[in-house]
């Protein structure tokens, strides 16, 4: 059915591909459609000091509704608002725009969202979650203010559930905004559980990673993970600007690590330690089951890479955890699975 919650659904499932990317901002999708309820744009926050999914949103309608392409090439967020404000005038009057977290309302790296939109009137936003940013929330109240008409879907009993699934898309926002860190552990396996044999997730799947690697405070890894693989543990793949190789923690009672190895060889901090580290800031965990088993209370998210292969190498973990899927996507053939501790 095509309803509120299915286009609210829809803006979420973008935002889900920036996860983590975004740090420290909360990743937020936006979805704009017109009068007769035709998609009009599906757009997303993409990095911090970038637009935001509002403004990405509004600026690909504009260029649909008036096929003025000038501001196709603008990627400065108030050089948008700027222009926007400038030549739309009347056009988003009759627009519908769902979007995942309150608009904000102030004004840092780029420009208050709430305040776009206030001034080109839109007709209608569907909101998905609340901010709790003291500084950014309010966006929904100015917008009522000023004659648009909100709808608060977390407010909505027949839009809990999209209105969850909103919610859930915050969690590394919200666990950096509540107890200043995050802690995400990454894993990847095969089809039949095995670990060993090679590089196992594929080309895009890389790229991914190493983007979130560009946003990681502190890596941690285990002594047997530099015994077994002998890892680089940086960003070459990333397509982000920003190529910074995290600085590398290092769990391990192995007072016997080699020096060769290729993470030595990259300038960065690394940390030898047989304590985990107290988190803080955004944290990464790379390892196997058994890292996974001894880290669990630390860790707020898991992110699974699962490949569609199948290999006759023996090396398979398991860990009984009662886990929650929060969202699934594929790529490039590849299924990502983010997971939360039920």
């Amino acid at each position: 059915m095509v309803d509120d919650s299915f286009y609210l659904n829809l803006a979420i499932n973008r935002a889900w591909e920036y996860q983590c990317i975004t740090i420290p901002n909360p990743a937020v999708g936006a979805l704009v459609i017109d009068k007769n309820g035709q998609i009009l744009s599906i757009q997303a926050h993409k990095e911090v000091g970038t637009p935001h999914a509002e403004v990405l949103a509004l600026k690909e309608s504009y260029i649909k509704l008036t096929n003025d392409n000038k501001i196709e090439n603008i990627t400065d967020s108030a050089e948008i608002h700027k222009y926007l404000l400038k030549n739309a005038k009347s056009i988003f009057n009759d627009i519908t725009m769902y979007v995942t977290l309150s608009p904000c309302t102030h004004v840092g790296k780029t420009p208050s969202c709430a305040n776009l939109l206030k001034e080109l009137k839109v007709k209608k936003i569907i909101i998905g979650s609340e901010d709790i940013n003291k500084n950014a929330q309010g966006g929904g109240e100015l917008l009522e203010q000023n004659g648009i008409e909100v709808i608060y879907a977390y407010k909505q009993q027949k839009m809990q559930k999209v209105a969850l699934k909103a919610k859930e898309l915050l969690l590394p926002f919200i666990s950096l905004q509540s107890k200043d860190s995050f802690v995400l552990f990454k894993y990847a396996s095969r089809l039949n559980g095995s670990i060993d044999g090679g590089r196992i997730s594929n080309e895009s799947s890389q790229i991914f990673m190493h983007n979130i690697r560009t946003k990681v405070d502190n890596l941690l890894i285990s002594g047997k993970t530099i015994m077994l693989d002998n890892p680089t543990l940086d960003c070459r793949y990333a397509t982000l600007d920003n190529k910074k190789a995290p600085n590398i923690t290092i769990l391990t009672r192995n007072k016997n690590l080699p020096q060769n190895a290729p993470l030595f060889h990259i300038n960065r901090e690394i940390t030898i330690t047989n304590t985990p580290p107290k988190p803080s800031g955004f944290i990464m965990i790379e390892g196997g089951i058994s890292m996974l088993e001894s880290l669990i209370d630390m860790v707020d998210m898991i992110l699974l890479f699962l490949s569609p292969t199948i290999s006759q190498n023996t090396l398979i973990h398991t860990l009984n955890l009662n886990l929650k899927i929060l969202h699934t996507s594929e790529l490039d053939g590849d299924l990502l699975i983010w997971l939360a501790k039920k």
